[in-house]
């Protein structure tokens, strides 16, 4: 197994996994054809998410009393803001036989978050085919904080659809969106719907099958989990049933995506094969706290701000094997 990882974003450029009776080994991320880019693209491929992974609501959020007016993407802020991290170069501050370390700093009133923010990304690639990724992120003023990597997988090895990729997530509730795929602040029970994969299923098999999915054109969600590290939520098979992904997290929620919007900006060239990908090409699960968390008071405990007593230490892990 071999990881790419560079500065810019603290980005998993590539994840190659040796497959049995295969002569070489299959990328399972999306890339792009181009280097250059890896810095125009607009689908956050497998970048370090910050300082707030997934939306914000109206993109302003208080704390102790004081209001903060954050960056916008398009009303809400997305993923940090329009220069979050994965728009950011990273520091190396160290190389290991089987690890990397980067390092940023985030200064007060970065895209309007309070307090000067240090962030360290450790990736360390083990011996049983997993790679874990640790985030340390410190501030010196309280601020809602969460961490995450956009890895785009998709197992066939090759530009393909993941409609036929087998996936099982151990969750029985998801958060509500609105239109603009903003919690709402309900849970739903999601057993025996189109959301439940807590029995491996294919991701095309309820495709768009719930009204739930109109606004973000297919699974685009938070499911709720139970955040254990010796455990996985989530298993993710190839087509062929080759290869399997593992993941497993100690934060409380995950985003599960489709790859919804691939295709809906300028064209991203895929590198295997110098074509367009289409909506689909990968699948995203984003361990993470709940999206709008500065706006869901009734679900603080399971998402803390950071603060000077109070780092943000949380871990994510990716695990193959053959089949």
């Amino acid at each position: 197994m071999k990881v790419t990882v560079m500065d810019w974003g603290a980005t998993l450029l590539s994840i190659k996994i040796p497959v049995p009776g295969e002569k070489e080994p299959r990328e399972v991320l999306l890339g792009v054809k181009d280097p250059e880019k890896w810095s125009t693209q607009s689908c956050y491929f497998n970048a370090t998410i910050g300082r707030y992974a997934n939306r914000i609501a109206h993109s302003s959020f208080d704390v102790n009393g004081k209001h903060y007016v954050l960056s916008s993407n398009n009303k809400h802020c997305l993923h940090g803001g329009i220069d979050g991290f994965d728009k950011r170069r990273f520091t190396f501050i160290d190389v290991g036989e089987n690890s990397l370390t980067l390092q940023l700093h985030s200064p007060d009133g970065d895209m309007g978050f309070p307090g000067n923010y240090d962030l360290t990304v450790t990736y360390t690639l083990n011996d049983d085919n997993s790679l874990s990724v640790h985030y340390l992120g410190k501030c010196d003023a309280q601020c809602p904080s969460c961490i995450t990597n956009h890895a785009y997988f998709n197992l066939n090895g090759y530009n393909s659809s993941i409609l036929n990729h087998t996936v099982e997530i151990k969750s029985d509730k998801i958060l509500v969106l609105d239109e603009d795929s903003i919690p709402t602040g309900e849970v739903r029970d999601i057993k025996g719907s189109a959301f439940d994969f807590n029995t491996a299923k294919q991701v095309g098999l309820d495709f768009m099958n719930d009204a739930q999915m109109i606004p973000s054109r297919g699974y685009d969600h938070p499911y709720l989990i139970d955040g254990d590290l010796s455990t996985p939520f989530a298993k993710v098979t190839s087509d062929d049933g080759k290869l399997t992904l593992s993941v497993s997290s100690d934060y409380p929620a995950t985003q599960f995506y489709t790859g919804n919007y691939v295709h809906a900006g300028d064209p991203i060239i895929a590198r295997d094969d110098g074509k367009e990908y289409p909506n689909q090409a990968g699948l995203c699960l984003e361990p993470e706290y709940y999206p709008d968390a500065p706006h869901l008071p009734q679900f603080a405990a399971k998402n803390p701000l950071v603060g000077p007593d109070a780092p943000l230490s949380r871990t994510i892990c990716y695990k193959f094997t053959t089949n």
